[in-house]
């Protein structure tokens, strides 16, 4: 994959997550202007149960396998960590 394509997909990848996470989680805060950097949990995004929600989500939107030691915070805290753990399990 060239990197013109890797950037493609990563901003792809980045306005599906944005998108689920409004369509999901959001539509309570309307007031909240989530950045990609935003801590989902700390801001009050998403729960326990929500990021349970996220997980499948990942793993049926994207076809990959997530294990109960990569569901942290390092990997689905943010957008922009969620598209980096995706981007990453793609490539390897």
């Amino acid at each position: 994959m060239t990197q013109v394509q890797s950037q493609e997909s990563n901003k792809a990848v980045r306005n599906e997550i944005r998108a689920f996470i409004e369509e999901n989680f959001l539509y309570m805060r309307p007031d909240l202007d989530l950045q990609d950097d935003d801590d989902l949990l700390g801001l009050g995004v998403i729960d326990s149960l929500g990021f349970v929600e996220l997980v499948e989500e990942i793993q049926s939107r994207y076809g990959i396998q997530v294990s109960d030691v990569e569901i942290t915070e390092d990997n689905f805290g943010s957008v922009s960590a969620i598209v980096a753990f995706v981007e990453g399990k793609r490539s390897a």
